[in-house]
């Protein structure tokens, strides 16, 4: 499979290749002192990506990070947003973080290499700031 993929790859990469070299034959008088030829490499690029694109998928290869265009979570394409906390909510998460700070006392210390790192009066309080194991 990782061999068609490269096989695949080669052949993009020519072709991409050969296209510029065709290009490169234009006078530069015929430009227009714009990117009017980074336009042309652009759009060639693209055309080479999705044909590489269209020939992985054929072949079953798996898609590389930058191939795969669609986000899903879940198989939605839409992430929601959470709903705001209600009053009551909101209260017992102040209370909550009250709570962890009394029993923790997080302090922030510069250690020897100059890095900031935060200590605990207990243990396990790194795990979340509103663990309470241990009490």
């Amino acid at each position: 499979m990782r061999t068609i993929a490269a096989v695949l790859l080669f052949l993009a990469a020519a072709s991409a290749t050969a296209s510029a070299q065709q290009q490169g034959s234009w006078s530069s008088s015929s430009m227009d002192h714009g990117h009017a030829a980074d336009a042309v490499a652009a759009a060639r690029a693209a055309a080479a990506a999705a044909r590489a694109k269209e020939a992985a998928i054929a072949a079953g290869i798996p898609l590389a990070p930058s191939q795969s265009t669609s986000f899903s979570v879940n198989g939605d394409t839409v992430v929601r947003a959470a709903a705001p906390l209600t009053p009551e909510q909101q209260k017992a998460e102040a209370d909550g973080r009250a709570a962890w700070q009394a029993r923790c006392r997080p302090t922030v210390v510069e250690d020897r290499e100059g890095l900031r790192r935060t200590k605990y009066a207990e243990p396990d309080c790194d795990l979340s700031r509103f663990n309470t194991a241990g009490n």
